[in-house]
């Protein structure tokens, strides 16, 4: 299994005092230790017009964590499409991957707050049908190519980049963690990602929707070998459950009031549907085995979120790489037989 470590930049200024600058510095800071303690990958939301996420330009924060750090993935979790030129989007995240030496991971999807799209001055309903479009445009412009595209909501007559990405084809994954969505998605040959709790109930269900994506990737003729899903989860680890519960209960709450949501849920909630990893190492372990045997390959860690101080946010990112990851990644010898 692999960890990343995920922020979604929510960020409560009136109730803790910490500005928004603040906070994208700490991420940055937290993003270098995660690099220097082993983590495989760093994850950024995007987000518009509420404190739920202050970042609306993922790609820039990146370039500073790229230069920052030697070897962590560069991942965005996720670009929401409809609401950019899909060209635009093509280049920005070309010039990320090689400044970052190959080191993108992009999500995409087609976005599901109301109120962005209200910002946007975009319809809702037309949103899957305009990010097929522009995933489609996006690959003809990395396809190193000049392209022109004749479509409903983009066009664009004779146009190709002039940097491509450095990597020979950047992993790309699809937010969706519902049976049709993740079906669609395998059929078309994407991974896919998301957060368990807004889209399944239990782990078991979560299972399920895995085996079928997974089912018309393999129907569809792909490689799957390639499938790599990595799931978000809010994570806290502390030498105890009842300290770590203690630390991170009132910040989750904050979080899942902010999230605009439809679906409420509390701590409470979430714990019972087995949809958090707050609680000592062992805790987090045995439930990480759970995920690991549903077909969860690659965790994201939501450490930063509700306000949590940041030196606790350091405090459970050492203690993960210390306690929690050796259990799941392979000795020395162990990885030197796997070349």
């Amino acid at each position: 299994m692999q960890f990343g470590l995920f922020t979604v930049f929510d960020n409560y200024k009136e109730k803790w005092g910490r500005t928004p600058e603040q906070l994208l510095h700490e991420v940055v800071e937290q993003s270098e230790a995660a690099d220097q303690l082993g983590y495989d990958s760093v994850w950024f939301a995007e987000h518009h017009f509420s404190e739920y996420g202050i970042l609306t330009t993922p790609q820039m924060l990146l370039t500073l964590v790229a230069e920052r750090t030697q070897t962590i993935r560069l991942g965005v979790a996720i670009v929401t499409l409809p609401f950019r030129n899909p060209v635009q989007v093509a280049e920005d995240y070309a010039l990320l991957d090689v400044l970052s030496n190959g080191r993108l991971n992009l999500g995409l999807g087609s976005g599901y707050l109301p109120h962005e799209f209200a910002g946007f001055n975009l319809d809702p309903e037309g949103k899957a049908f305009r990010f097929n479009e522009g995933l489609a445009v996006l690959e003809k412009a990395w396809s190193g190519k000049r392209f022109q595209h004749q479509g409903t909501y983009y066009e664009f007559s004779d146009v190709g980049l002039k940097v491509l990405p450095k990597q020979k084809k950047v992993p790309i994954w699809i937010g969706t963690l519902r049976s049709r969505g993740a079906e669609f998605v395998g059929k078309m040959g994407y991974n896919i990602m998301g957060v368990p709790y807004v889209a399944s109930d239990s782990i078991s269900r979560l299972k399920q929707v895995i085996e079928g994506y997974k089912k018309a990737y393999r129907e569809a003729g792909h490689d799957e070998t390639k499938i790599h899903i990595p799931l978000a989860l809010h994570t806290y680890v502390a030498p105890t459950r009842e300290e770590a519960e203690r630390d991170a209960k009132e910040h989750l709450n904050l979080y899942l009031d902010t999230r605009l949501y439809g679906r409420s849920a509390r701590f409470e909630d979430l714990e019972a549907r087995e949809q958090l990893l707050i609680g000592s190492p062992e805790d987090v372990i045995q439930r990480l085995r759970k995920y690991k045997e549903a077909g969860c390959d690659h965790i994201m860690m939501l450490m930063n979120f509700g306000g949590l101080p940041h030196e606790k946010v350091l405090k459970s990112i050492q203690l993960v790489a210390r306690e929690v990851m050796p259990a799941f990644k392979p000795t020395a010898r162990e990885h030197s037989m796997l070349k």
